[in-house]
């Protein structure tokens, strides 16, 4: 190279470097500064560059003077930092020539700190003293990596989120193997991983990087992913020896900080920015019943999806109540759609489904009914959806891990499918005995690694002051911060309220499943659990809400013990009690029912004619006036007058008939011979039910009509 471009292909190089991989174009994106050959063949020959990457490095280096090999390159910092620091340190092209021996060291499957100097000095052409020299004097290119890092994050995102990760053994070239481990394709097809895991967006308490290893290995073992091969190495790599725990660490972290900085899109090539969520399955009518639910996106209460980007058929999503849009309804579940993954999207919106086969469910705080999840989360009663073929290995874990005696199987409403019931694991089960060897499926049942602790459970009140608020007798159990890497540990947790601090000791290794604090007799007051290292959290136990304390708090309250009198008269003077009214036994309630809101006509049919058209009623002001509209919008409460037998409802695509009074002895239909109205809508929904009674009212009305 000749005087004249010495320094000069360096600066072009940075100017090129920073424009592809942190311009204005990755605000608020995380950036993986990946470069291999490929990469720096097409820049090269994209921006015009005469000179290669390692060959305008190797100009600013001093060869001759190995201690001062890097003192070129540390002036330029030097003078970077003198001024605004508005472009990046001009450090990117040293730092792309390190990810460059990195990434032939990922490409040939031997990542170590033994051979990474072998293939740095390969990329500059130089021999084994050069080699030695760059081993021994390589400190000044970790600072590098530390000074780009920092820049990014004093640029609060505008400029990319920086995926820089060290790492505790390989001090000095854990940073450029970071980079090395995901290829642009890889960044790519994990935001999908991330949306069909149900992975949240700014969510690394929750899923930390262990955890998104832990998830991935069971994505990418059943499912076809295109994820390259040095990662899939890093990712499954067997064994405890140091090399493979730190390069599983430094992955740790960078798919931790991917997830920290994911902002819910999925990333594609071009300017689209879908957003995007998973696909749920919902057991609903006592297990009877299987269907598609989508988890609502915020900011988008409706949209319009199409399957695997067909044009056929359009599904409309609305109405979000309970974190689930509605409207898939139609769309029938098979077997294929579970084991081979499932894509509903549009121009915005991107909802998947990954491929498994054995699929947790547990109860839905708001619906009631069964709904999917991602992970299996000890201590509450879990519903397993097992594919027959899967079905002898996961009994053969459950036998050992879980409490079988009250382990249901039955039947699944799909074909080739099995439904397990109750399923939880046994109190003493550790994290070893369910890792350990000849226990098929056993991984699928290790519980989610998480940070800090959450409530789970509990008796919430005045849930419009906050989240954590207990009614006394009720407090929530508590799910400790849990990392199964880390093998039997013991978790110490302080417990501080109003009368002092409690010191816990929790071994780990006994409490997979959350810690049943309900047990713990505490007072009114507020209290802090905390554990070393992992945040804390609060929570309040209260015996009643104040007056006035609460929208939902009445002007009136009493506070009673645990029993009541039969009989007020019975009560003495003295004693706190609520005098209730006496129900005459001849007393019968109306006959109501829940309606959802989205049914587009109601109809009541009698055994004697005359079918009455129902009306839902409308939203009370005082209800729309302190609610979301999600709270109230979902179902509506609807009085059935005495003599009708059938509820017909239509949907927007079906017609449902619906027997109000299932265990009752109604009688065969006797309508006039001439209402032909009443005629007209039993036979409208003929097929939409069977049975003797049904058959009866189709036939008495096809003899009305003829």
């Amino acid at each position: 190279m000749t005087g004249g471009l010495k320094g000069v292909a360096y600066e072009q190089w940075q100017t090129t470097l920073e424009r592809e991989f942190f311009g204005p174009h990755m605000a608020g994106h995380a950036v993986v500064f990946y470069v291999d050959e490929t990469a720096e063949s097409t820049l090269m020959h994209g921006s015009g560059l005469l000179v290669e990457l390692a060959d305008a490095v190797s100009a600013e280096l001093h060869w001759d003077r190995p201690p001062e090999m890097f003192s070129r390159l540390q002036w330029r910092c030097r003078h970077w930092a003198s001024g605004d620091q508005s472009d990046a340190p001009p450090v990117l092209p040293v730092l792309a020539v390190s990810v460059l021996a990195a990434s032939k060291m990922a490409t040939q499957g031997d990542i170590s700190s033994s051979n990474y100097y072998e293939r740095l000095a390969e990329v500059f052409s130089v021999g084994p003293r050069e080699r030695d020299n760059l081993r021994s004097h390589f400190r000044p290119v970790a600072d590098m990596w530390e000074l780009l890092d920092t820049w990014l994050m004093t640029r609060g995102g505008e400029r990319g989120h920086s995926t820089v990760s060290g790492d505790s053994h390989l001090t000095r070239i854990g940073y450029p193997i970071s980079q090395a481990l995901l290829r642009e394709q890889d960044r790519r097809i994990l935001t999908a991983f991330f949306a069909s895991t149900g992975v949240k967006p700014g969510s690394p308490d929750e899923f930390p990087g262990q955890e998104i290893i832990r998830r991935l290995r069971l994505w990418t073992a059943s499912h076809g992913h295109g994820l390259s091969r040095p990662l899939l190495k890093v990712l499954h790599r067997a064994g405890a020896a140091p090399e493979a725990a730190d390069k599983r660490l430094v992955l740790a972290e960078l798919l931790e900080r991917l997830v920290e900085h994911w902002d819910g899109t999925l990333y594609e090539r071009g300017l689209r920015a879908r957003r995007v969520s998973s696909l749920r399955l919902v057991l609903t009518k006592r297990a009877r019943q299987l269907h598609w639910a989508a988890e609502a996106v915020p900011g988008i209460r409706t949209a319009s999806v199409r399957r695997d980007g067909s044009s056929a058929h359009c599904y409309e999503l609305s109405d979000p109540y309970g974190g689930f849009y509605t409207g898939l309804e139609e769309l029938d579940v098979s077997a294929h759609q579970l084991t081979h993954g499932l894509v509903l999207d549009n121009e915005d919106l991107y909802l998947a489904w990954a491929p498994q086969s054995i699929v947790f469910f547990v109860e839905d705080e708001y619906s009631g009914d069964l709904v999917s999840v991602g992970t299996f989360s000890p201590g509450e009663p879990h519903t397993l959806l097992v594919a027959n073929s899967q079905l002898d290995d996961v009994r053969s874990v459950l036998r050992e891990v879980a409490d079988d005696e009250r382990v249901d199987v039955r039947k699944a409403p799909l074909a080739g499918w099995t439904l397990i019931r109750n399923v939880d694991l046994k109190v003493a089960v550790t994290p070893a005995a369910l890792l350990k060897g000849g226990m098929p499926q056993a991984a699928h049942f290790v519980p989610s690694t998480r940070r800090g602790i959450r409530f789970t459970g509990g008796l919430r009140i005045g849930t419009e002051l906050g989240h954590h608020h207990y009614l006394q007798g009720g407090i929530p159990d508590w799910l400790l911060p849990r990392d199964i890497s880390q093998g039997e540990v013991t978790q110490q947790v302080t417990l501080s309220g109003e009368d002092g601090s409690y010191i816990h000791d929790f071994p780990l290794q006994k409490v997979l499943r959350p810690f049943p604090a309900r047990l713990m007799p505490l007072d009114d007051g507020t209290y802090q659990v905390t554990t070393p290292d992992q945040g804390t959290a609060t929570f309040t136990v209260s015996s009643a809400l104040c007056e006035r304390e609460a929208a939902s708090a009445g002007s009136i309250a009493h506070r009673c013990g645990a029993s009541a009198a039969a009989d007020a008269a019975s009560v003495r003077p003295e004693e706190r009690a609520i005098r209730g009214a006496n129900v005459p036994e001849q007393l019968t309630l109306p006959k109501t029912l829940m309606i959802p809101r989205r049914v587009k006509e109601l109809v009541l049919i009698g055994a004697k004619g005359e079918p009455l058209p129902m009306d839902l009623p409308d939203i009370p002001d005082w209800m729309s006036e302190r609610l979301p509209g999600e709270a109230y919008g979902y179902c509506a409460e609807v009085t059935i007058p005495d003599g009708y037998i059938w509820l017909i409802q239509r949907w927007q695509h079906r017609t449902t008939v619906r027997r109000l009074d299932p265990g009752g002895s109604a009688s065969k239909p006797t309508p006039a011979a001439d209402d032909m109205e009443w005629a007209e809508t039993v036979l409208s929904a003929a097929s939409a039910a069977a049975g003797p009674l049904w058959d009866a009212y189709v036939t008495a009305a096809r003899e009305v009509l003829t």
